[in-house]
């Protein structure tokens, strides 16, 4: 019997940041979430962990409303290993060829990670590694992607689940 490749799956969860708030004179990167995006974080936690996911490591931009999306996540995760936010610059991202670089790049040991990132490049890359159209990801949208591969530079198009606030109020 020759030898097979075995194929282990890789997941994405990809979290679009919690609604951010326009009432301070700050810079794009420094903009916090509101008293809204605080709420639906806390509910999509724990839509999150109704679905008992094993998780290797969580990423965020670097932006502030997407580094306190994280940490709601993280400070209310279950039956979950404790996990660090890692922040990334990378996950800035506009246009999601920096976001899906990234995934590309990530450590093959991981089999399943959260990233937290921004408005297009959820949408983008929900185009891209789906094919799923005329979804627009909202504020703390979570895109969950699954993909039968070992390598994550092998990551093309999967399946996708995806959860979004107002399905859940």
């Amino acid at each position: 019997m020759g030898e097979q490749e075995i194929v282990t799956m890789k997941k994405i969860i990809l979290i679009r940041h919690a609604k951010s708030t326009w009432e301070h004179n700050v810079s794009d990167i420094k903009r916090p979430i509101s008293k809204r995006g605080f709420d639906d974080a806390v509910l999509m936690v724990q839509i999150l962990n109704n679905l008992l996911i094993d998780l290797d490591a969580i990423y965020s931009s670097d932006s502030l409303r997407a580094l306190e999306t994280a940490k709601i996540f993280s400070d209310n995760l279950i039956n979950y290993k404790k996990l660090k936010v890692t922040k990334s610059p990378n996950l800035y991202d506009f246009f999601g060829d920096h976001v899906d670089l990234f995934i590309k790049n990530l450590n093959n040991k991981l089999k399943t990670v959260i990233i937290f990132s921004h408005n297009n490049s959820c949408n983008n890359l929900l185009a891209k590694y789906s094919d799923i159209v005329n979804i627009h990801v909202p504020t703390t949208g979570i895109l969950i992607f699954e993909f039968d591969v070992s390598l994550w530079k092998d990551v093309k198009k999967g399946k996708c689940n995806y959860f979004f606030p107002k399905n859940f109020k």
